[in-house]
Parts: C-alpha cells; structure tokens; sequence
C-alpha cells in the first residue's frame, strides 16, 4: 500500500450509541427527551429497554470523561439508578470526502480478518441499486458486529447534520458487566490482535469463492467475463497481496506461465492495491490509537 496513503488512515472515536435494560417504565423529562427511546415490556416483571444517544444532548462527545457525564446526565433525566448494558456501538469517523472510497478495501480487509478468524456466518456488502457503488460491508454474530459505511451517501438518502465522511463502526452485545473500557480495549484489542494472525485464511478463503467464481463463469452464457484479465479487473477489490494473486493464477489459468511475473506486471499496467503484513498492523494500530485516546482523556 502507498505508504503517504496508509499514514492518511486517521480516525476519531467515540460512543455513538447504547442501549440499556431497567426496570420500571423509564419517563425521561424534556431536557433529555430526545437523546433516548424507550420500549417497555412486560415480561416476569416490568422491563424496559433503551436506545442512548448521547451526542444528542449537547453535540457530539469526544472524551470518555465528558461521555460519563452526559451519560449520566440522561439516566437521571430519565429516573434510571439501576441499569444492565446490552449493546454498546463504538464509531470510528473521518472527515474526509474521500475517505470511504479510498480506504473500502483496507476496511474489507479488516472486516474479513474477524470474520474469518470468529467463523462469523452473517456478512454481507450493500451497494447501490443504479450506480453500483459500495454503500457498506458488514459481519454480525451474537457477540459484536463490524461495519464500514459510507456516512456521506448515508446522509445524502436520509438526511442528518452529521459532519463524518465515512465509519467503522464496533457494536459490542451480550455485555458480561457495565464497563465500556473494558469492552472497547481489552475485548476489543484482542479480537484484533487474533485477526491479525489469520490473514493468510482471509486470503484463502476468497480465493477459494473466486476460483469457484471463475470456473462457473467462465463458459457462462449471457458471458460474465472473456479472459482472465477481465476477471481480475473485476474482483481486484478481493485480493489484497500478490502472494494471493499468485495462488489465484496457479488456481484458474494454466495459460500463465509464469504467476509471479503476471502478477508483478499487472500491478505495474493496472495499478491493483496490495497490502502487507505490515500495513494491515499499521491500519490496526490507528485503530487501537482512536480508541485509546477517547477513552484516555
């Protein structure tokens, strides 16, 4: 990867939203009305569940200190002593215009590294249904949920006054007690540092889906692609070394002599995006930093 590139990677974090279980029915005053939904249940006993956005009371939160306050804020507003955390959604935002597109496939290749190292079944890519453009990746389990979205066309569909560009969104759930540090750094940081070790089955596991891909569609009619560069061309955004593009071609074409050497030139024609070990640690570590500084200051 384009070193000045990976040094551009910078994000903000902080808490986007929450939701909480209490009992008793949860009637917030007017001050922090519109900073949390409630939904009452009626199940062995009065429970309530709500959704706390805590940006909404007096703009968007940057520090961990200020955070705990207007958390707190909202729960006496709204009669809550007692509480049980079940979702927590960390947001990792930039401001740049161009940031999703820049940095969609680094972000996939983040997001593909926990799944295939948590088994995570439920993934999924939304793009738009005229243009085409990639809207969002997701991977969700009953454990935590990764997202990379483009907040820009987001706002652009629905509206909002939100000032971020693009998001990384972490939702942690099924929370074993109440502390979000705990959650967002220790939980969190090992979940990454175990899919660190598993780009090597990140790799396998899309050239597995892409050798199946091409031998389905190679002699497909209506025709999908014609030769192997097309192909290529099109699914660039799944191969993320050359060390992969190389098991690629030893898989689909046995007209390419020399895999190396094709994979080294096409890079030099057509500009396809390789990462290394080092610049998937690198993009992890910005990761890391965003989190710790929210929750250091």
């Amino acid at each position: 990867m384009n070193k000045d590139k990976l040094h551009n990677y910078n994000l903000t974090g902080s808490i986007h939203t929450l939701e909480i279980k209490s009992q008793g029915i949860v009637e917030p005053m007017e001050e922090v009305l519109k900073c949390i939904t409630s939904t009452t249940q009626s199940n062995n006993g009065l429970t309530t569940s709500s959704k706390i956005n805590p940006n909404k009371l007096m703009g968007d939160v940057f520090s961990y200190g200020e955070f705990e306050t207007v958390f707190q804020t909202i729960l006496n507003g709204s009669g809550v002593v007692e509480y049980t955390m079940v979702r927590a959604d960390l947001r990792l935002d930039s401001y740049d215009q161009k940031h999703y597109k820049d940095y969609a496939k680094l972000n996939r290749y983040l997001i593909s590294a926990l799944a295939v190292t948590y088994k995570v079944k439920n993934c999924y890519r939304a793009t738009n249904l005229f243009s085409q453009e990639q809207l969002s990746i997701a991977i969700k389990n009953r454990r935590f949920e990764a997202e990379n979205y483009d907040k820009q066309a987001e706002q652009a569909e629905k509206g909002g006054t939100d000032i971020a560009t693009s998001r990384l969104e972490l939702r942690s759930k099924d929370f074993q007690d109440n502390d979000l540090k705990k959650e967002f750094v220790d939980h969190w940081f090992k979940r990454w540092d175990k899919a660190l070790k598993n780009l090597d089955v990140v790799q396998e596991r899309y050239n597995d889906e892409l050798e199946r891909i091409y031998k389905e569609g190679k002699n497909a009619y209506p025709c999908k692609f014609v030769t192997l560069r097309e192909f290529i061309m099109q699914y660039q955004d799944c191969i993320f070394s050359k060390k992969q593009m190389i098991d690629l071609l030893n898989r689909l074409d046995g007209s390419v002599k020399n895999p190396k050497s094709y994979a080294e030139n096409y890079k030099k024609r057509y500009g396809i995006e390789y990462f290394s070990k080092k610049d998937v640690e690198q993009a992890v570590a910005e990761v890391k930093r965003a989190i710790l500084e929210f929750f250091n200051r």
